[in-house]
């Protein structure tokens, strides 16, 4: 109740410049959803500057438009989301369907856009170096004689760009 209170009084007089450090750490679900929603009508108005300061990244990934990454007192990157992860060099996506023999995992794992495969059950999940190519993956495996059913490309989440930024910035030290 208190974090409830410290946050109101502080968003009452909508000032233009706010730091907030873990904001909804000890919140429960709906008041935390709830301080979002206010944040993100905040910004998006254009009233205010809002510092967020947390280490819940999938909360970030929802109300910032500019993230920094700091370790250790350095600054590692800024940037819009998808500046960052342009940083990225493969993309991922999962496919639904049948027929996935392993002469055509086989096969797909030889195709020069493919840098890693798995599959599990029906479900297949392909990491790729050139995200643009996701047809001609498609049409290599209905080619080869699989049914797909659902196609799901997915991009690099916050936590996933910020953990190969530690793993670069621990190989670097």
């Amino acid at each position: 109740m208190k974090q409830k209170v410290a946050i109101a009084r502080t968003l009452l007089h909508r000032p233009s410049l706010i730091f907030l450090d873990e904001p909804t750490a000890g919140l429960d679900p709906v008041a935390a959803a709830s301080l979002r929603d206010d944040i993100a009508a905040l910004v998006e108005n254009d009233d205010g500057t809002v510092f967020l300061n947390t280490h819940n990244l999938p909360e970030a990934e929802k109300l910032c438009t500019q993230v920094g990454v700091i370790r250790n007192g350095r600054l590692l990157s800024v940037g819009s989301l998808d500046q960052l992860r342009r940083g990225e060099d493969s993309s991922h996506v999962e496919i639904t369907g049948s027929g996935f023999t392993q002469a055509i995992l086989d096969q797909l794992r030889t195709q020069p856009i493919v840098k890693a495969v798995i599959q599990q059950n029906s479900h297949l999940e392909i990491t790729l170096t050139d995200p643009a190519n996701t047809s001609s993956l498609l049409g290599f495996l209905i080619n080869a004689g699989a049914q797909v059913e659902e196609v799901h490309k997915n991009k690099a989440s916050l936590e996933d760009v910020f953990l190969k930024m530690m793993e670069e910035d621990s190989n670097a030290a």
